[in-house]
């Protein structure tokens, strides 16, 4: 009786068992198929964010030019008499509207010389505009303001952090001859610098470059600068220029660097500035507008007079572009520097 009912049993459990093998079989088809889904669905959806992505840097692109351009045509603008009213303008937000028309060789002949079109050049434009779901912010920087990484003297380069920033005078003595290291083109270390087998010894990452700077982060690993001294540093930087100072408007720390140049004659020359009086437009103004501390300079004017400016003749224009909603940035960086016919720009650079 045994032996039958088994023997009856047996096909339907065999068929159960095949019922069941196909319904797991199914179930990880029906798997496989969701993922490979999943799958097809994340790789469409990446190359929709990447297209849009790309759409967005097009745009955005667009967006810093035309804050380029706009700062490009307030420059050229306020070489055309016009900077007061430019910087009223700005100051309400408002752009400029057009006046008579002249001939343009003329408007820049009959412009005083004496005069300085370009001071403070940040305040002759708004710096934030929008346009649809585009904007563009500027940040204007006259490039004299700022000292020249690659056009600094060893005294300059002292000055600049002992002075300047306040570092501890042997400190800023090293950093000074090391940094010359960096920019000169042999292996011969300065008393206080280091030059390669010195960076190897201390297993440092990064070695000199054997030639100017060619991007401030490098200034990163020049031996003895340190993470501190580098972030105070960086704002008073520059690359670009021909290396003079504008004693019109470089801040204290800048101003420091000069040779001569004390504390006290710094703070001197901010409290002219602030105090609305006329600006020096020579290094002989200048000696007769300051104090009786200025001997150093008027022993020496001419090495003074060889290491500044007092007009403003190059500007640096950053322009950020964005879209609305979008995470991309895209920046333009332009110099431009006056000419006869208005800012002609001498260098531009995208990232």
């Amino acid at each position: 009786m045994n032996d039958r009912f088994r023997c009856l049993a047996s096909p339907r459990r065999r068929v159960a068992d095949r019922a069941g093998f196909i319904l797991i079989s199914v179930l990880w088809l029906l798997v496989a198929l969701s993922a490979v889904g999943l799958h097809a669905g994340l790789q469409l959806r990446t190359e929709r964010l990447a297209a849009a992505n790309q759409l967005d840097d097009a745009r955005a692109r667009a967006a810093a030019g035309a804050g380029v351009e706009y700062a490009r045509s307030r420059l050229t603008s306020a070489m055309l008499d016009r900077a007061d009213e430019l910087r009223a303008q700005s100051a309400q937000a408002q752009r400029g509207q057009g006046g008579r028309t002249f001939s343009v060789d003329r408007l820049f002949r009959a412009s005083d010389p004496l005069e300085d079109p370009w001071r403070d050049p940040e305040e002759l434009v708004v710096p934030e505009m929008a346009f649809g779901d585009a904007r563009f912010a500027l940040r204007l920087r006259d490039t004299a303001a700022a000292l020249n990484l690659n056009a600094a003297d060893e005294e300059m380069l002292r000055n600049f952090f002992s002075l300047g920033l306040g570092v501890e005078y042997q400190t800023a003595d090293r950093l000074a001859q090391a940094i010359l290291d960096w920019r000169d083109e042999d292996d011969l270390a300065r008393p206080g610098g280091a030059e390669r087998d010195d960076y190897l010894r201390a297993g440092a990452a990064v070695l000199p470059a054997n030639r100017p700077f060619a991007e401030l982060e490098e200034l990163r690993h020049v031996m003895g600068m340190t993470p501190e001294i580098y972030e105070r540093a960086l704002p008073f930087l520059t690359l670009t220029g021909v290396g003079r100072i504008n004693v019109n408007a470089a801040p204290e720390p800048v101003l420091l660097a000069l040779p001569g140049m004390t504390p006290a004659l710094a703070r001197e020359i901010l409290a002219m500035r602030e105090g609305g009086a006329p600006l020096p437009r020579s290094t002989g103004q200048l000696i007769r507008l300051l104090s009786g501390e200025a001997e150093v300079i008027r022993r020496n004017p001419q090495a003074f007079n060889n290491r500044v400016v007092y007009a403003t003749n190059e500007v640096e224009i950053t322009a950020d572009g964005q879209v609305e909603g979008s995470p991309v940035v895209a920046r333009v960086r332009v110099i431009v520097s006056r000419s006869s016919g208005g800012a002609l720009v001498v260098s531009r650079e995208y990232r």
